[in-house]
């Protein structure tokens, strides 16, 4: 379930961000964003960092999605 989140990065203003968890220990958010950036698009942003915003289509991120969950990216996440 995604939980709605106040974050309006300035290279991508206007978008209904939602987060996927927030932090237990202060309820801050501290994870990632994603947004329907319209056009086809999909942005996610590190919410720490409002710079750190990527875009991409769904295809490219269900190839994402299943690189992680084939554990190709276990070595950097720490799995």
């Amino acid at each position: 379930m995604s939980t709605p989140v106040e974050f309006d990065p300035a290279s991508h203003p206007g978008l209904a961000w939602s987060v996927a968890m927030q932090s237990q220990l202060d309820d801050q958010v501290q994870c990632f964003a994603i947004a329907d950036a319209g056009g086809g698009l999909v942005a996610i942003a590190n919410i720490s960092n409002e710079n750190a915003v990527i875009t991409g289509t769904p295809g490219e991120l269900r190839k994402l999605k299943a690189a992680f969950a084939a554990g190709q990216y276990d070595h950097l996440i720490g799995a």
